[in-house]
């Protein structure tokens, strides 16, 4: 049997395929390899880019952590000055720069004005890092309006009394009542009645002192305002017998006394109208008669007595104007006149730095009810009533106003305790 031989073009054409096969082959592995090549060199192009970036937030997120601690550093440091010295802020009004660390701190203030806190502005540095961070913070200083109840003698309160607002006493504390919120006291507090806030017994004691500088500063003021009001002088036909204010929205009315009638009115001549000033401070070297309605921040202070003899309220509920009675000696809520309205109202903050906060009784004068929105502060504790009812304000409620807590009466004493109030504490 012959082999049978393929032809020599079939043959041919069989290698040719085989090898065509072969060369496609080589170039799906080069192409391959390529690709490969490609992706592992974009991964890796991928892991540098991201190890780069993750360095850079690592270096800035270092930056602004310690740039932001370096700013916490600057206003702590400015708030202890403070607490050492409430009035750092006028002769210092910068604190820095200091370095700390690879970090730098400085602290401008901006001096309160009107309804405007203190504002504090720390900035903290990297320069290594390029990074720079701004916090601000706003403190108000404690006053003697912080309280509904603030005394430099001991506090009794009764089984009727029900108190809404803070009550702080340099003696002992006495409650057979209701408190709503804390109590203070330099030494004991006792009673069969209810506490709802918590008691502070041990506490440090306020300073009445200190409020002797207050009243200068704000006579000062005053003077610089136009609205100091010196003694008057009496004459050979006329007898002074002090001052009269009745607020008016923005502006008061200011008179002087010549006489009160056995009824409680007053005789009065010289009637003025004034706008409330920018400081808002009205300061009168003598006795003076307050009552009206008030849209503005204002504080009448006077170095004698102020005394009370109608309603005293803001004008507007809804906005935040406080209204500020500072005397040197009493306040007195005249419960006698007749004039006095038989409910009476008093919205504001009142201070009696050697005296008290009162009515002044008359038997057999009463009134239906008295109610107090806002504060009373005073050197030895009054009263409004006597215990027989035979005088004064039968009914009495005593709320806090927590206006007074945000927007203290323009250039009300400061509680000097070394407390500060930092209301806001917000990056820029």
């Amino acid at each position: 049997m012959r082999p049978v031989r393929l032809p020599a073009r079939i043959f041919g054409c069989a290698l040719s395929k085989m090898v065509a096969r072969h060369r496609d082959d080589e170039g799906i592995t080069l192409a391959t390899v390529m690709a490969v090549a490609s992706i592992l060199f974009m991964l890796t192009t991928m892991i540098l880019m991201l190890s780069s970036n993750l360095m850079t937030n690592t270096r800035s997120q270092e930056g602004r952590t310690k740039a932001l601690h370096a700013a916490d550093a600057g206003l702590n440091a400015y708030l202890f000055e403070l607490r050492r010295n409430p009035s750092y802020f006028v002769s210092n009004p910068t604190l820095g720069p200091t370095t700390l660390g690879d970090t730098v701190w400085e602290v401008t203030s901006t001096a309160p004005v009107g309804t405007e806190p203190l504002k504090l502005r720390a900035v903290g540095t990297v320069a290594s890092l390029n990074t720079v961070r701004v916090v601000q913070a706003t403190v108000r200083f404690p006053t003697y309006a912080d309280y509904m109840f603030l005394s430099n003698d001991y506090l009794n309160f009764g089984s009727a009394a029900v108190v809404y607002g803070k009550v702080r006493s340099n003696s002992y504390i006495i409650n057979a009542g209701t408190f709503k919120n804390e109590s203070y006291a330099v030494g004991t507090i006792t009673g069969s009645g209810t506490f709802e806030g918590t008691k502070y017994p041990g506490s440090v004691r306020v300073d009445y002192s200190q409020i002797t500088q207050d009243m200068a500063d704000i006579k000062t003021v005053a003077i610089a305002s136009g609205t100091n009001y010196p003694k008057l002088t009496n004459t050979t036909s006329i007898t002074y017998s002090g001052y009269e204010v009745v607020l008016q929205g923005t502006s008061a009315v200011v008179s002087k006394v010549t006489g009160v009638s056995s009824t409680g009115v007053r005789t009065l001549t010289g009637a003025v109208t004034v706008a409330i000033p920018a400081s808002g401070v009205l300061f009168f070297d003598q006795d003076v008669w307050v009552s009206g309605n008030y849209a503005a921040m204002v504080t009448v202070a006077s170095s004698a007595n102020i005394k009370i003899p109608n309603l005293i309220q803001a004008t507007y509920a809804d906005r935040p104007f406080t209204c500020g009675l500072i005397a040197g000696n009493e306040v007195l809520v005249m419960s006698w006149y007749a004039g006095m309205p038989t409910n009476m109202i008093i919205e504001a903050a009142m201070l009696a730095q050697t005296g008290s906060v009162r009515a002044e009784l008359v038997i057999p004068k009463t009134k239906s009810s008295l109610v107090i929105n806002g504060s009373m502060a005073d050197y030895k504790m009054g009263g409004f009533v006597y215990s027989d009812n035979s005088a004064g304000f039968l009914s009495r409620s005593y709320t806090y106003s927590q206006r007074l807590n945000i927007y203290p009466p323009p250039f009300y004493p400061r509680v000097r305790t070394g407390a500060l109030k930092v209301s806001t504490w917000v990056e820029q």
